[in-house]
């Protein structure tokens, strides 16, 4: 009778599943093959910003005096846009030195949450950032093309949002559609582990 009874008690218990250490070693390369090309991209927008403040603060000493309120008004629109948007984009990067080693529930849907941030940046953010960013180059043209021909103002417009939208179609048919993937994948596979670390 003792024998049965923890027979039917060894039966009874959960099976433990491990996570694939394989699976494991992929996705960690994954991971730290992402954070690497963020963090390079991050560091490239970071001095386009900077170049470009540094050119949008000499046209503003220079010519603030010549121009209303609209000049200053859209000066101020393209700093604050391009902080935030270093904000949004640097906040997707893992600062932590700690690899998916430290591979507890908390860690690992921090790193969902972080790549999820990435996929809102590609899909909604950077479209938004940009609308801005024409709204605001459009009032900057409006105002330094005052004196301006109807033709040259209007030309100006069109190149203008013809250059910002033509880029961010093509960066989204020839690059956000393999990134998208990629994070897909990240996000996969990392809930895989998570699932696994439930189970075990």
């Amino acid at each position: 009778m003792e024998f049965e009874d923890i027979q039917k008690s060894w039966q009874a218990q959960r099976v433990g599943v491990q996570p694939n250490p394989k699976l494991f070693e992929v996705q960690k390369n994954r991971w730290a093959r992402n954070q690497q090309k963020l963090l390079k991209s991050n560091i490239r927008m970071s001095l386009g910003f900077i170049t470009a403040m540094v050119a949008i603060g000499w046209v503003y000493f220079t010519f603030h005096e010549q121009y209303g309120m609209p000049f200053k008004v859209s000066i101020a629109c393209m700093y604050m846009l391009m902080l935030l948007f270093s904000v949004v984009s640097w906040r997707s990067y893992n600062f932590r030195k700690v690899g998916l080693d430290d591979s507890s529930q908390e860690y690992i849907q921090q790193q969902i949450k972080r790549l999820s941030w990435q996929k809102n940046i590609l899909e909604r953010y950077t479209f938004i950032y940009v609308v801005l960013l024409w709204m605001a180059l459009i009032m900057y043209i409006w105002e330094i093309t005052e004196t301006a021909s109807a033709t040259f103002r209007f030309t100006a417009f069109g190149i203008t949002t013809i250059y910002l939208f033509g880029i961010t179609l093509w960066n989204k048919v020839k690059k956000q559609k393999n990134q998208l993937e990629e994070l897909n994948l990240l996000i996969s596979g990392l809930e895989n582990i998570k699932d696994s670390l439930d189970k075990a």
